[in-house]
């Protein structure tokens, strides 16, 4: 199963699985001509959206869900090449696909592909030249430690190892914790959550507050048990929802690399 990963590679000497280049979308509402949209996105983004899943092709469709048109992504075609070929902007290999019924069908000229909201948001190729909106993405390096600390013990090791425990501040970063569960070997994973007893509220390792929630209905919003150690937040395997753990558990965990 590729999943909605990049590139995806496993150590097995480390236990570690890293997402190195997991895709958070961002849409743009301004016209411009595919090379000006991939220019815009390399700017001010990674690139031009590059779309090598369904689990990806969804999250594309949920950031357009409302809007109409057609949104340019990050492929188009190889000149001169038969059969025809179509490479990602990035330089990923095009292995995905989510062609309409009959695309593409613009045998002549420069293509490229955007999704059209004619077609729920399927792939339609048309002239480079075409002005339109489009889908950018930003990486959101991750990885997954696929050994079992408690949390401190997890914390510890991101910072010394890569930048800190995953802070799962948007429903971007939630969907690619998600994934991480299908590879890990325990139950629940640790993130970057954690409870302070003396202040009776939860909040980020990285400083921010918990704005956005996930929580599994019965963690996070009532009263702590505070008797023994701290509580530290953990991602479900079942409900794919946070909760509330002791922090002496051991479990594995994800750690953010930027």
């Amino acid at each position: 199963m590729r999943s909605a990963l990049h590139c995806l590679l496993l150590f097995s000497a480390l236990w570690t699985l890293s997402f190195c280049g997991t895709r958070q979308f961002h849409v743009v509402n301004t016209d411009k001509n595919w090379v000006d949209a991939q220019k815009y996105c390399r700017e001010n983004f990674t690139d031009l959206a590059t779309i090598d899943s369904q689990e990806e092709m969804n999250i594309v469709k949920a950031a357009l869900k409302g809007m109409t048109g057609d949104f340019w992504i990050g492929l188009k075609e190889i000149p001169g090449q038969v059969p025809r070929s179509w490479m990602w902007s990035d330089g990923s290999i095009f292995s995905y696909t989510s062609w309409s019924s009959g695309q593409p069908d613009n045998n002549v000229g420069d293509n490229c592909v955007t999704a059209k909201s004619d077609f729920g948001f399927s792939w339609n190729d048309l002239r480079c030249y075409w002005t339109k909106n489009f889908v950018c993405y930003k990486e959101i390096p991750l990885v997954l430690i696929k050994e079992e600390k408690t949390w401190r013990e997890a914390l510890r090791y991101c910072r010394e190892n890569h930048v800190d425990l995953v802070s799962v501040h948007t429903e971007g970063i939630q969907e690619w914790v998600q994934i991480a569960l299908n590879y890990a070997s325990t139950e629940n994973l640790w993130i970057g959550l954690r409870h302070t007893c003396t202040l009776s509220f939860w909040f980020w390792v990285i400083g921010e507050s918990v704005c956005y929630q996930n929580w599994a209905p019965g963690n996070g919003t009532g009263e702590e048990d505070c008797s023994e150690v701290e509580r530290s937040g953990a991602v479900q395997s079942g409900s794919k929802q946070w909760i509330s753990l002791p922090e002496t558990q051991t479990l594995n965990f994800i750690c953010s690399t930027v």
